[in-house]
């Protein structure tokens, strides 16, 4: 039995199932900036590729659970590990994989890494009903990984 991550090819399938099964929306750098500008709520999965940080897999499969348990409506759209880097500076995400919380384009904070799973129960709804803010600049953030926060709120 292989018990190696999967690879990127099985992570990018199994976006298509997310997309698939619970209607969630697959993201790029060019789509990115109009999903969150839309009304309402929206988490935004900030993936990468799960053989350099497998954690990101097991978010795939926490995440729709979590999602399903939320009191509130909200959209979630998926970014592929390229875009996702691409992103992660302009809201301060360091450590992977990373969920953003965003309300009429505006941004509420992250959740970044792996987090216990009974975590995603108390950290989605506080992150979904933050105030809005302007995220930490990831530069300060990003030079001590083991000393970032669970959740990225504003100060």
């Amino acid at each position: 039995m292989n018990m190696s991550s999967p690879s990127l090819e099985r992570l990018m399938q199994r976006l298509d199932i997310l997309q698939a099964r619970y209607g969630y929306t697959l993201l790029d750098s060019d789509s990115f900036a109009a999903y969150v500008a839309a009304p309402g709520a929206c988490l935004i999965l900030f993936a990468d590729d799960p053989a350099k940080v497998p954690e990101t897999w097991d978010l795939t499969v926490i995440l729709p659970e979590a999602v399903t348990r939320l009191d509130t409506a909200v959209r979630v759209g998926v970014l592929a590990p390229q875009a996702a880097r691409a992103l992660a500076a302009r809201y301060g995400i360091c450590i992977w994989p990373a969920l953003l919380a965003m309300r009429d384009g505006e941004y509420l904070g992250t959740v970044e890494g792996l987090k216990d799973w009974s975590a995603y129960g108390r950290l989605l709804p506080e992150l979904l009903a933050a105030a809005p803010c302007r995220p930490q600049a990831s530069a300060s953030r990003c030079t001590t990984p083991a000393q970032a926060p669970i959740v990225t709120e504003c100060h």
